[in-house]
């Protein structure tokens, strides 16, 4: 009896790691923009280089898993190419401890949790975002689709940049800042993530 339960064990988790595929990410066709605004209404804008990462995908070809890893110390700007004192001085800015304190917290990693169907190729993703040390869940919708082994994932992401505790220049922690000073606490990230068997 209790070899036939061990076996039936083995067979269980041998069926199960043979039905899941593995997407790796490709790195150098996955792009990640970012944009930040300012209550006054001004912008700026950027990217960031997606380090590494993995989805898994059932039988079906639905994905059941994944993370992201992403190179926060290859945080750039778009918007101040003609400055380039104020370009270097902006990606300065958020790579310290005022925002993203890269040196210490080098990588940013999005964990999903669960993908849930919406329409066709239309989904909703739940997952946990880990940045600066902290980790919080988020959701957001996204358009999933999958052609001859590569798989390609795109979503508008807002991210509430409080909750990660990254509070400079948000008007509802420092009420003394005038509205040209004043950084939204919401930033916004647009993904398109290219995976491949």
């Amino acid at each position: 009896m209790m070899k036939s339960m061990i076996a039936a064990l083995v067979l269980l988790i041998g069926t199960s790691a043979f039905a899941a595929d593995v997407y790796k990410v490709d790195t150098k066709a996955s792009t990640v923009a970012w944009k930040a605004t300012k209550k006054a209404g001004s912008a700026h804008n950027g990217a960031i280089t997606v380090k590494d990462g993995s989805v898994t995908v059932d039988k079906k070809g639905a994905v059941t898993g994944g993370q992201i890893n992403i190179d926060m110390a290859t945080i750039t700007n778009e918007d101040l190419k003609s400055s380039p004192d104020y370009q270097k001085k902006l990606v300065g800015h958020l790579s310290n401890a005022d925002f993203f304190d890269v040196t210490k917290f080098p990588v940013s990693t999005f964990k999903i949790v669960s993908i849930t169907p919406k329409a066709k190729d239309e989904v909703t993703v739940k997952g946990e975002l880990t940045m600066i040390g902290k980790t919080n869940p988020i959701e957001f919708p996204a358009k999933i689709t999958t052609d001859k082994g590569v798989m390609t994932g795109e979503a508008t992401v807002k991210v509430d940049r409080t909750k990660w505790g990254l509070k400079y220049g948000s008007g509802n922690f420092f009420k003394e800042l005038t509205a040209d000073k004043i950084i939204n606490d919401e930033f916004e990230m647009t993904l398109k993530l290219i995976a491949k068997k």
